[in-house]
């Protein structure tokens, strides 16, 4: 008698863990955003801080690549590449602030791709990530390798 009671708490408690599964699987940025083609990419942004020597310190970082330059094929290509396992905080509307307490070695940086229908930007807020594409709302998410987000910051710090 107690079994039948339990099995339906059991088989949703399994179904959600399932779908959380599922949710959170590994995809490429085409797969999270449906109609994101990146090889229409007119432009990328790369832009952030970096606190190398001092958290009250920052090194400025603001360039923006064209498809001529080597830079904009070494982002792209780490796009193409890239990831992202998409978080359920995202599924919890925020209203918040963020904030981070600043350290030596702290970075942060954008990467905005423009499009001719809109734009894609990968945000790295101190290692919190977020994704968003035309105008959406930003989507948490963690990426798979951190030799992407080296690769990236390594750009931004050459």
């Amino acid at each position: 008698m107690k079994l039948r009671k339990k099995t339906p708490v059991l088989l949703v408690l399994v179904l959600c863990i399932a779908l959380a599964l599922f949710y959170r699987r590994s995809l490429p940025l085409p797969k999270i955003f449906p109609g994101l083609d990146l090889s229409q990419c007119t432009s990328i942004t790369l832009q952030g801080d970096y606190y190398e020597k001092s958290p009250r310190e920052s090194v400025a970082y603001h360039q923006t690549f064209t498809p001529e330059s080597e830079e904009f094929e070494q982002i792209l290509s780490l796009l193409k590449q890239a990831e992202f396992r998409r978080s359920l905080w995202g599924l919890i509307p925020s209203q918040g602030v963020r904030t981070h307490r600043l350290q030596t070695g702290d970075i942060r940086w954008e990467i905005h791709c423009i499009f001719p229908d809109g734009g894609l930007w990968v945000q790295n807020f101190f290692g919190d990530f977020t994704l968003s594409f035309q105008e959406t709302s930003s989507l948490p998410v963690t990426p798979v390798s951190s030799q992407w987000v080296d690769s990236v910051t390594a750009i931004m710090t050459k």
